[in-house]
């Protein structure tokens, strides 16, 4: 009686987890695409300003934060996935998406890094040919 009363209230548990796993699996998507289209906006709005402002804004940074925060986001909701899974086919594959985003993931952050990077010597030159 009790093991019955015990499994009763497992398989329970389990399906409010199942519910609330997959509530955060479609926020946590819904957020990072959400990112990545503001985002897109953002830049297109800063390439578009240039124009009107002397102010130069680095249209490759803009972006590529915003995808990289999106892309974070949606392997949170890969990770979460994981918890959802029932068979090995479907953890390989999950587990290749995730592989997979979280290569993207530092590949848009080294793009960052080396496009700041370019900016910096770019001004550090501007700022010696101005001194001489």
């Amino acid at each position: 009686m009790t093991y019955a009363l015990f499994e009763g209230f497992l398989h329970g548990y389990e399906e409010i987890l199942e519910l609330i796993a997959s509530v955060s699996i479609v926020t946590l998507e819904f957020i990072g695409i959400l990112i990545v289209i503001i985002g897109a906006f953002k830049s297109i709005a800063l390439n578009a300003s240039k124009f009107i402002s002397k102010h130069h804004h680095n249209i490759r940074i803009a972006l590529g934060q915003s995808l990289a925060l999106g892309l974070e986001f949606k392997m949170g909701a890969e990770i979460i996935k994981t918890v959802l899974v029932r068979d090995l086919q479907e953890l390989i594959i999950l587990a290749f998406i995730i592989a997979l985003r979280a290569g993207l993931a530092v590949l848009i952050h080294w793009e960052i890094k080396l496009e700041k990077k370019e900016i910096e010597m770019t001004k550090s030159e501007e700022a010696k040919t101005e001194t001489k």
